[in-house]
């Protein structure tokens, strides 16, 4: 008797152990379709809503396995096309569902936060351009066309929404003027802005998933956060970006600016995980750490402050791991 309800309750048990794991994958599935509309649909804050899309879908993967998240991706593309069509749904596979997996495999085999959110950045250029590449092939035109043509719409879009929102007539005919300009710079600085965006949502889903998932940190390893570290080889590539940008020849002024994009951002993030480090070496309060996000969104000299903090961490150790002692302390 006491076997065959030994056997009833553990049958329970695993219906109720399978009931919660299908409604968090299905919440987490729900997180990321929610995002993904809110990028496309609500202007300029949809973006930062955008960039974390695949964070669930990470979570997932690394909560109940490569298998049900890649059944997840699939759900969430399907639902986005039925919502906004086919083309919305590849681009959700490449640009968060395919980096979704890059990132949750890294995180699983404990690579370092440099080489994951490399890959992770990688998956994005790499899909990007490929499905550029299809998008411009099946239109029958080339790359830059397709370009031309989106930064078109954007700049149109921008110039809309600035009239909806109360902009005097005059000011939205300036904008009007200067949009070729506009065009024009963001299409010289558009690879740049790409593995820009990219770095940055990639390192933001990183890490943020990676502190989601502490069962999968190594013991006694250092966090993620503090572990960021830029090769001290890539200041060349810092250094002759800005002469290049310095040059005064056309070509090699696209290339330094593109390049100088990258390599802030690099830094950028340096910067950001030394901060990181020193709230946590203070024992600071996190509300330190939410005002300082605030702050960043706010204050652009704050970016440039992080930004030099991470490039001079090659000649300063800002991340020791005491404070300096008094002689005969």
């Amino acid at each position: 008797m006491a076997d065959r309800y030994g056997g009833v309750d553990e049958t329970r048990s695993m219906k109720e152990g399978s009931a919660k794991t299908f409604v968090q994958g299905v919440a987490l599935c729900l997180a990321s379709l929610t995002l993904a509309l809110a990028g496309g649909m609500i202007p300029i804050a949809g973006v930062f809503f955008g960039l974390l899309t695949p964070l669930p879908l990470i979570l997932l993967s690394l909560k109940q396995g490569r298998g049900i998240a890649l059944l997840g991706v699939v759900a969430v593309g399907t639902c986005l096309a039925g919502l906004l069509g086919s083309g919305h749904a590849w681009i959700f596979y490449i640009e968060f569902g395919l980096p979704a997996i890059v990132l949750a495999e890294a995180i699983r085999r404990q690579w370092a936060p440099e080489v994951s959110v490399a890959a992770g950045s990688l998956t994005i250029l790499v899909g990007g351009l490929g499905g550029l590449f299809i998008l411009s092939w099946s239109a029958g035109g080339s790359m830059l066309d397709l370009l031309k043509h989106r930064l078109d719409i954007a700049v149109r879009e921008a110039v809309e929404l600035y009239s909806k929102v109360g902009v005097s007539p005059g000011e939205v005919e300036t904008l009007f003027r200067s949009g070729e300009e506009v065009r024009n710079f963001l299409l010289t600085t558009s690879p740049g802005l790409f593995m820009t965006a990219a770095l940055l949502s990639t390192s933001a889903n990183f890490f943020l998933a990676r502190r989601g998932s502490a069962h999968v940190a190594a013991p006694g390893g250092a966090k993620p956060g503090f572990a960021w570290r830029v090769p001290d080889s890539l200041v060349w590539v810092f250094i002759g970006s800005a002469a290049l940008l310095l040059s005064g020849l056309p070509i090699a002024k696209e290339i330094g600016l593109n390049g100088l994009l990258i390599m802030m951002t690099l830094y950028f993030l340096q910067g950001l995980a030394i901060a990181t480090f020193w709230i946590r070496r203070l024992q600071l309060s996190p509300l330190v750490g939410i005002l300082g996000v605030v702050l960043l969104l706010l204050q652009p000299l704050l970016l440039l402050l992080l930004t030099l903090v991470g490039l001079f961490d090659i000649w300063v150790v800002f991340r020791r791991h005491s404070f300096p002692r008094l002689p005969g302390a």
